[in-house]
């Protein structure tokens, strides 16, 4: 079985409005760097369509699924309607893809599940995937639907019993937490930066059954992900022994990217996804979080190598024509006022950082293990 990469053309040229932290690139330039690299197959790429609405309210209510699409149609809604769902409201923008873009997104995490449980596949990447704060019936935190939660209902319905969804994006994972709430096929691991939107996932959370959360400071740091992984992550997944793995791999931890205040190198990102991938053969990663493209664009190509175990290739030299695709992004943001580091453009491996375990993490683990009576 070959493992496949998914993605649609519709997230080239779609962007939220001018001035969101989506008003930017990050889907398509990844899957682009991946085939720049020759890292790729053709015939492994997905390009996908937007889910039907009877897909989509298999978790979604209806008349919220019709507001959504009715919103695309003509660019507004009704302000009742606005204000009942959240759209067109805050951060949650009417775009004139609002509708089929999450649709899209949506479709490939289904249908990576329908694939891998057809024994089509092994693992999956859906780079598009991963918005996991969509609600049933509102607009919430960019996200418009939610393909996790979709993802592991038809997980479910296809005979799966032991779903393992693991989250590493800097916010919490609130809406499929409050999906899954104590359901006994399902465990929701989360870490995510303490005291930041959307203000859930805390440590007295842990009580509930099938939820782990490590909410951490933001002086989280490499070693610590590493910790917090190897001594807690994997010994309990491993003991759940899970026949499904989804990691919601958002790129917001990593140092530069400005929704976050933690600083991971990309290296320690992406050596616990790589660490993640052990505990079970069937496997999708989503993408997520990440607001700043050429961090993000790099991170989630490499997902693809660490999908097909093949980490060693992020070692070599990112070539011109790689450099050059990065450069071309545009980001309207002081980062890059002065100019573009070299360090985004020029190197697949950020610099590898001296760091040592903090006592609040190892007391953070020791707790949430604690209340988990392990």
């Amino acid at each position: 079985m070959q493992n496949y990469l998914f993605t649609s053309d519709i997230f080239k040229g779609s962007r939220y409005e001018k001035g969101h932290p989506l008003d930017m690139d990050r889907v398509w330039p990844s899957v682009e760097l991946i085939q720049l690299m020759g890292w790729v197959n053709e015939e492994q790429i997905i390009k996908n369509k937007p889910a039907e609405i009877d897909e989509l309210i298999k978790f979604h209510d209806l008349e919220y699924v019709k507001a959504l699409k009715k919103a695309e149609e003509e660019l507004d809604l009704p302000d009742y309607l606005k204000r009942k769902y959240n759209i067109g409201i805050g951060n949650n923008p009417i775009f004139s893809e609002v509708f089929s873009r999450p649709a899209s997104a949506a479709k490939a995490s289904i249908k990576a599940v329908e694939m891998i449980a057809n024994k089509q596949a092994k693992k999956i990447l859906n780079i598009s995937g991963g918005t996991h704060h969509g609600r049933k019936s509102e607009a919430y935190g960019f996200c418009f639907l939610n393909d996790c939660v979709l993802a592991i209902l038809k997980a479910l319905e296809l005979g799966f019993s032991k779903v393992l969804y693991i989250d590493i994006d800097a916010h919490h994972c609130d809406g499929v937490q409050d999906a899954f709430l104590n359901n006994e096929n399902v465990t929701i691991i989360s870490i995510h930066e303490k005291n930041r939107w959307p203000q859930t996932g805390k440590l007295e959370e842990n009580n509930i059954k099938n939820i782990l959360n490590f909410p951490v400071s933001e002086s989280f740091n490499d070693s610590e992900i590493d910790y917090v992984i190897n001594n807690a992550v994997i010994p309990y997944a491993k003991s759940i022994q899970p026949d499904l793995l989804i990691i919601q791999a958002g790129a917001d931890m990593l140092n530069g990217d400005p929704q976050s205040r933690i600083c991971l190198s990309n290296n320690a990102y992406w050596g616990a996804i790589k660490d993640i991938l052990l505990l079970c053969e069937s496997s999708i990663i989503l993408g997520g979080g990440g607001y700043n493209p050429y961090l993000t664009a790099k991170a989630w190509a490499g997902n693809w190598v660490l999908l097909n175990n093949r980490d060693d290739l992020l070692d070599s030299d990112m070539p011109e024509e790689c450099s050059n695709l990065l450069s071309s992004l545009k980001w309207n943001n002081s980062r890059v006022r002065m100019g573009i580091p070299n360090q985004w453009l020029k190197s697949w491996r950020d610099h590898d950082v001296k760091t040592i375990v903090s006592s609040e993490v190892i007391s953070l683990v020791k707790n949430v293990l604690s209340i988990k009576n392990l």
